[in-house]
């Protein structure tokens, strides 16, 4: 149980921690790491729920700093994909512009956020991406207990109500498969439980998931892709879907060159796993001709936007099936299902063209109206009298 912890309790708390063992630690942690003293049990439920959401944030935003996705290490990735535009378009050019947004340094070259480059900014930044490469290499691949808690942590986050983190854990995904989805030992983790909770997430269309919906589902491409297709993308899931040849004996696909340089697109699974074909054969409605089809379609259209199309599509017959079956008579807030106004499967179908209507033949604005307005004579009090008692 995860009821909060008051006075009432303090005795059975005590004898929990004297006992040792890491019962304690779990039952701590799931409270929020709070005690709420002599507090209602609203007041109580309250504390302890905004602990929980701080503190996933807090986790969600440590992490995508130690993995470079913001912050400092973020703007030296930034720098160098920069630099690396620049030298494939043999355009110097490109580093001397910023951000429209912002009063830019003139007179040499800018960060990618516009600020002034120092004189010594390559050596500092060579420093900060061997840094950045170490410190993702230790956490997801050198030791297997850290990095086998850190990923279900990450995976489990998926689910978690609460779109701040829930966005940032997409992120951190992407760059985990860039590094690790290459390694068999990570198969049964990435294929079930990360695919299965991202699937979930489009599936059961609960509100507070409105307005990430793509993101979602370009991760679910991101792992099918490396995991089943043996195609990579670039970093952070953008891009084609990079079609890798079968080896010889044509079991296997030849892996990435960038397998070990996950800054740069990362590595596939050579030896293709069934298991996200599993759970897509579970869902309802959805069979085996339906996600061989699917697979062939992904591999005729490796373009981004039609990828994602596909996988929308075949999501949305599950949503549609899942919506009927359920029993909507209940009001679960939150974690209750997106009526058809705010669900993105409806949206991307007829439900648009209701929702977004087009646009009138005359184009009349609002300052038109007051020009109108300005011209026409001031009403009389008769009419006043008529409009409001008549």
């Amino acid at each position: 149980a995860t009821r909060p912890v008051g006075t009432a309790d303090y005795t059975r708390a005590v004898n929990s921690i004297e006992l040792g063992g890491d019962d304690w630690i779990q039952s701590y942690y799931a409270r929020g790491c709070v005690f709420v003293g002599d507090l209602d049990s609203v007041t109580s439920e309250a504390v302890v729920e905004k602990s929980r959401v701080e503190i996933s944030r807090c986790f969600a935003d440590m992490l995508q700093t130690a993995l470079a996705l913001k912050g400092d290490w973020a703007l030296v990735l930034a720098n160098l994909a920069r630099e690396e535009q620049a030298l494939k378009k043999n355009d110097v050019g490109i580093l001397l512009k910023g951000p429209s947004s912002k009063i830019l340094y003139q007179g040499g070259p800018l960060n990618a956020d516009g600020t002034k480059r120092s004189k010594v900014h390559l050596a500092v930044e060579a420093r900060k991406r061997l840094r950045i490469n170490k410190l993702c290499h230790f956490l997801l691949l050198e030791n297997e207990t850290i990095a086998g808690y850190l990923v279900l942590s990450v995976a489990e986050c998926l689910n978690y109500p609460d779109a701040y983190t829930c966005r940032r854990c997409t992120k951190i995904c992407h760059r985990i498969l860039e590094t690790v989805a290459w390694v068999d030992r990570y198969t049964q983790l990435l294929g079930t439980q990360m695919f299965t909770n991202a699937v979930r997430a489009v599936v059961f269309e609960q509100k507070w998931m409105v307005g990430m919906e793509w993101d979602m589902i370009n991760l679910i491409r991101d792992l099918y892709c490396r995991l089943v297709l043996g195609q990579n993308l670039q970093c952070g899931g953008q891009g084609l879907a990079m079609q890798h040849s079968r080896d010889a004996t044509g079991t296997r696909y030849e892996q990435a060159k960038t397998v070990d340089d996950p800054l740069h697109g990362g590595g596939i699974l050579c030896n293709t796993s069934d298991l996200p074909r599993m759970v897509l054969t579970e869902l309802p409605g959805i069979d085996a001709n339906m996600v061989v089809q699917l697979e062939e379609q992904l591999k005729s259209k490796p373009g981004p936007k039609d990828q994602k199309d596909v996988l929308r599509d075949l999501l949305r017959i599950a949503a549609e099936i899942l919506t009927q079956t359920e029993n909507n008579g209940q009001d679960m807030g939150i974690l209750g299902r997106a009526d058809a106004s705010e669900s993105m499967l409806s949206l991307m179908g007829g439900a648009r063209k209701d929702v977004i209507q087009g646009l009138p033949e005359k184009l009349v604005t609002h300052s038109m109206m007051l020009k109108i307005q300005e011209k026409a004579p001031p009403p009389s009090l008769a009419d006043y009298g008529s409009s409001l008692f008549g």
